[in-house]
């Protein structure tokens, strides 16, 4: 995948695997992110309930620090991209409308992923 750049970097139609079903969704290229992060109705649609989730992670967030489900998808999908099994927190982003999650490294560790600010240049392969 290979894309030019608009800061913050929108990805559009990522498509979300879970137990259940899939779905697409809009979210923002965070390349400083440990996790991938979804909205809780994102994860509900395709089959998790996280609330019932053991596993937490700490995040920051403008009110502090709070402890957030973290749960493992099927599969994430980006154009012809594809990674199986990623750990993915549930955590709702008010503050940006229409974006539903964050696109991080538990997804983008399974790629090559070259982002030259200068040339405007995004670019995602198999590693």
């Amino acid at each position: 995948m290979r894309t030019r750049l608009d800061i913050p970097i929108v990805l559009r139609r990522v498509q979300i695997n879970g137990l259940a079903s899939r779905r697409e969704t809009d979210m923002i290229l965070d390349t400083g992110a440990v996790y991938t992060v979804i909205a809780w109705d994102v994860a509900k649609d395709i089959g998790y309930d996280p609330a019932a989730s053991e596993r937490r992670m700490p995040i920051v967030t403008a009110n502090g620090v709070i402890e957030a489900p973290l749960i493992t998808v099927e599969s994430i999908e980006l154009v012809e991209l594809r990674a199986e099994a990623v750990d993915v927190i549930c955590h709702d982003i008010p503050e940006i409308a229409g974006i539903e999650g964050l696109l991080g490294l538990s997804f983008l560790k399974h790629f090559r992923t070259l982002v030259d600010y200068l040339a405007g240049i995004l670019e995602i392969t198999r590693a």
